[in-house]
């Protein structure tokens, strides 16, 4: 579909495998090469992996993952599918922006609890943030298209 000056196009269905086995393997790949990190001394402290810096080894595959299954083609790319993809994506992003807004309320409502300070949380910065939203769109929409399909079956029989 062209709009506009630039001719914006998913990517094919093979990346949609790619991101599948990047998805599956991301976390355990992670935890080895934190392992392989501990055990050669290259952080000292294993609480050390929870800083800053170390985000981007657990974020990254992940984000990459998922953004090759959100935008990867279907087999059958049709108005359905864009539809329902268009859903999600809208979907998504009133998901992201309400759960960023309520999250602060929830996490002072914790800390007040605990008897500690009240602050405004991290939410995990913008690759926490990216993440969320990634995951949520390809779930709603896998889950709409599974729904969507299933009731055209029932229907054409």
């Amino acid at each position: 579909m062209k709009q506009g000056l630039i001719d914006i196009k998913m990517l094919p269905y093979r990346y949609r495998k790619i991101g599948f086995w990047m998805l599956l393997s991301a976390l355990p790949v992670a935890l080895a090469l934190v392992g392989l990190l501990l055990a050669t001394g290259s952080i000292a402290d294993p609480r050390a992996f929870f800083s800053e810096w170390n985000y981007s080894i657990v974020y990254y595959p992940l984000i990459v993952a998922l953004a090759l299954l959100v935008f990867s083609e279907e087999r059958q790319e049709d108005e359905m599918v864009q539809s329902l993809r268009y859903k999600s994506l809208v979907s998504g992003v009133y998901f992201l922006v309400v759960a960023l807004l309520l999250l602060p309320f929830y996490a002072n409502i914790y800390t007040l609890i605990m008897g500690k300070n009240s602050i405004m949380p991290d939410v995990g910065g913008m690759l926490g943030t990216l993440l969320l939203l990634l995951a949520y769109i390809y779930g709603s929409f896998r889950y709409n298209l599974h729904y969507m399909r299933k009731k055209l079956t029932a229907d054409a029989e």
